[in-house]
């Protein structure tokens, strides 16, 4: 009997031993693997939250691959959830490294990078600058379009939403921000998820990743080959030739555009989003 208990199968992501990884020289940040005795060849997938959440925006997934053959990485970015929190420079730069360093310590060299929201262009900032392959899923990423045809219009809009989380009004900027994010069928407890943990977000923590979202440097029109799925939703104000820009930024895509969903995908319609991540990584 304590053999068959102590092999047991963690049913909540919660219960998956926590793990940290120092980049930087003291900023520790915070993981959790699951399934890290795998074969070589098996596959990894490595789940990157969003702006203001944590890895436990990730529990459907958990739950969806927790008995899968693939070894699964979760991880809190420095400056949310139970990563430490320093007042730096919050850059695409530094999430790629903590990224990198939480891999490498676990001898992962390629992954499916699965990022939602914020995580998206951590992830692909982290595959276009480190040695790590494998492919990518934008769950309704965040874009800046920098490539020569913006509006004057178009970029102070931008720079004014990066400037938004700066002042002392900051928790209750982010309280506004996350009842926009929800769509007509949204589910309360995803709101609730989400009032929960992004509003807690150090307002420095939040100026600085906003700023840093939203400068030119980090949004080069390089073309990522790999392998890459995009999930979105027309609640996230998408233009309308928003495919076509996908298709200039990742030349092996998969398109699916949602129009009633909010902007937790892999939440809302967690069934359908898992099995599309099946899907790819059956391939």
């Amino acid at each position: 009997m304590l053999m068959v208990g102590c092999s047991r199968i963690p049913e909540t992501l919660g219960e998956v031993k926590s793990e940290y990884f120092t980049v930087d020289d003291s900023v520790k940040v915070h993981y959790k693997i699951w399934n890290p005795a795998v074969a070589p060849e098996t596959k990894t997938l490595c789940f990157v939250h969003g702006f203001g959440c944590d890895m436990n925006t990730w529990e459907k997934q958990f739950e969806a691959f927790r008995d899968e053959d693939v070894r699964l990485v979760f991880i809190d970015l420095p400056g949310y959830g139970k990563s430490d929190k320093p007042r730096v420079d919050y850059t695409f730069d530094f999430f790629a490294r903590a990224i990198d360093g939480v891999l490498n310590a676990n001898g992962i060299k390629d992954a499916v990078f699965i990022g939602h929201s914020l995580g998206t262009p951590v992830c692909r900032h982290t595959l276009m600058t480190t040695a790590h392959g494998g492919a990518l899923v934008d769950v309704d990423g965040v874009y800046c379009f920098y490539d020569g045809t913006e509006t004057p219009e178009y970029v102070e809009a931008i720079e004014q939403f990066g400037h938004a989380f700066d002042g002392a009004d900051c928790r209750e900027v982010i309280d506004g921000f996350v009842m926009s994010l929800s769509g007509k069928d949204t589910p309360q407890e995803v709101t609730d998820y989400a009032m929960s943990v992004m509003p807690e977000t150090p307002q420095y923590v939040a100026s600085s990743t906003m700023q840093n979202l939203v400068d030119r440097k980090w949004w080069p029109q390089s073309q990522i080959t790999l392998p890459v799925m995009v999930i979105c939703t027309q609640n996230s104000g998408l233009e309308p030739d928003n495919e076509q820009k996908m298709q200039a930024l990742y030349s092996n895509l998969d398109y699916t555009e949602l129009t009633t969903c909010g902007h937790f995908i892999h939440t809302e319609q967690a069934e359908m989003f898992n099995e599309k991540l099946k899907e790819l990584i059956s391939k």
